[in-house]
């Protein structure tokens, strides 16, 4: 959803900095630019959002953060001997220090590291935007207490009912937050604990209707609380609830319709018949209906009619399913169907609840993707080669090519960096056209591999790679111009289930160098009495 762009200024006699930045690329929703001076310019310390600092020991770090912005990163870099010098308050100012001389691996990574906090950090920014804007848009009061019935956040319309601001709110009990004495035996504290007590035990939402006494006299709450539970799986940090003042309510019928039109789900309420007795606005709008066109119609009927026929059951065990609107668009939706009683437990209806999960699922498929494959070529990445193993290697036969490009560093200084991108890619596009039935990866750089499961001759890896070689060279034309490429592969392969795949990736790797080492444009076989 978000856009960030960062200015990186380089102020160094040295291009190497300014080289290994422009070589990364920038992390998902982020952009940067980097600029280069020999000489301090305060005006770009200032406006900059990264900045290195490798002209000596004219300013100190303390000098230099007190002339960029709160946020900016600060890579101060020196003579090693210079640096332990510094006293705490010097060392504190910047956010690195790069000795002197520079290796290029350690300041790419260091790099990366860097734009990978600084994702975080906007990540769990914009997560926090997200959820203070998604609980205030809620017009019931929402809150969320620590496991000692401390609230730690609520929104606006709690802050509303009670008649304090959200800082007065945050950090306090139950008690203060209501204007009660903790002496008074029913003010509603009690009652609270109890209901948190029995969410915590049953590690579930559960809903209630509780009596709290306020500085405005006895309040009714319906309320619904959910357990907190952290990423363990066990643990459980506290609570999240909602809660609906029907205190002035009239009836049960004006308060379930206040709740059907205030809930931000598709609701459907149908009876014992199957008939639909209600549905709420969000429904229409989800649904891209008239009210007047649903009700009364019998509810399986209408489930068939709006739902394509492929279910699924996700993590939660709740159903999900597309359904095709009339626009042409489609929506995935997960259906809660909840069962409701009467005062004697009779079954007289059902609540459904629509919730529309179409951008979650898209997100989890990018997330996924993005995870297990190179933003560049679009190859599986390191990650992913790992992983497929583990989950398809059991006894079979393991095949690895190891293919590296030959002179690929010529190509970036001849050409420029997006026709060095583009032969990465167009690499990458031979590769899959010559072992389709392969598992390919990038491995980094240029370096990619092939691994086969299954068997396979020697002599057959031998052909094909040698296929491959023959194509790749001729396979090339960038920017207009003809590129003349080759590449070198390192071939290893193992029947042995028990061998470590990193000491096969070795061998794969020696096997390469071998093909290097003998006149590039070639392949190699690795064998242990070699």
């Amino acid at each position: 959803m978000y856009k960030c762009s960062l200015q990186i200024s380089v102020f160094s006699n040295n291009p190497l900095i300014g080289e290994v930045v422009r070589s990364i690329s920038p992390l998902e929703h982020f952009s940067h630019s980097v600029i280069e001076k020999s000489m301090p310019e305060p005006q770009l310390l200032l406006n900059s959002q990264v900045v290195f600092w490798d002209l000596g020991p004219v300013s100190l770090p303390s000098e230099l953060r007190s002339c960029c912005q709160k946020d900016t990163v600060l890579i101060y870099c020196g003579e090693h001997e210079r640096i332990c010098s510094f006293d705490a308050a010097e060392l504190e100012a910047a956010d690195e220090f790069w000795d002197l001389p520079y290796s290029r691996d350690r300041m790419r990574i260091c790099m990366e590291h860097i734009f990978q906090k600084m994702k975080l950090d906007y990540d769990l920014y914009m997560a926090r935007t997200y959820l203070d804007t998604a609980i205030d848009s809620i017009p019931d009061m929402m809150w969320f207490k620590s496991i000692d019935g401390i609230h730690v956040k609520v929104n606006k319309a709690f802050c509303s009912l009670v008649g304090k601001s959200r800082e007065d709110v945050t950090g306090r009990d139950h008690c203060y937050i209501w204007g009660v004495s903790p002496d008074d035996a029913e003010n509603g504290e009690a009652s609270c604990r109890e209901s948190e007590k029995a969410v915590m035990e049953a590690r579930r939402t559960l809903q209630f209707t509780e009596e709290v006494k306020s500085s405005r006299g006895m309040r009714q709450l319906r309320t619904y609380k959910s357990p907190i539970i952290d990423r363990d799986g066990v643990t459980i940090l506290g609570t999240v609830g909602s809660g609906h003042d029907v205190t002035d309510l009239g009836n049960m019928s004006a308060e379930i319709e206040i709740l059907l039109q205030s809930m931000p789900y598709a609701i459907l309420l149908w009876n014992k018949e199957g008939a639909i007795l209600n549905v709420n606005a969000k429904f229409e709008e989800y649904f891209q209906t008239e009210k007047a066109k649903v009700l009364g119609r019998d509810y399986g009927r209408w489930v068939a009619e709006a739902f394509e026929e492929t279910r699924t059951i996700n993590n939660e065990g709740y159903v999900e399913a597309s359904v095709s609107l009339p626009d042409g668009t489609g929506k995935m939706l997960e259906i809660h169907e909840n069962i409701i009683y009467d005062i004697f437990h009779n079954v007289v209806g059902k609540l459904c609840i629509f919730r529309d999960v179409t951008v979650e699922r898209s997100l989890e498929k990018q997330i996924l993707h993005s995870s297990n494959t190179d933003f560049l070529t679009g190859l599986y990445n390191r990650r992913c080669f790992y992983k497929y193993i583990n989950n398809n290697r059991e006894d079979k036969i393991v095949s690895l090519m190891y293919i590296d490009l030959d002179c690929f560093k010529g190509i970036n200084d001849t050409y420029g960096h997006k026709v060095g991108d583009a032969v990465l890619i167009r690499t990458a596009e031979v590769l899959l056209e010559s072992f389709p039935d392969d598992f390919v990866t990038r491995l980094g750089g240029d370096e990619f591999l092939v691994v086969r499961l299954g068997d396979c001759p020697i002599r057959q890896l031998e052909q094909e790679a040698a296929v491959f070689l023959k194509r790749i060279q001729k396979d090339f034309h960038a920017a207009g111009q003809e590129i003349s490429l080759s590449a070198s592969v390192g071939i290893a392969q193992s029947s042995n289930a028990e061998q470590d795949i990193d000491l096969l990736l070795q061998r794969s790797d020696q096997a390469l160098y071998r093909a290097k080492k003998g006149g590039r444009n070639r392949y190699c076989v690795y064998r242990e009495d070699e």
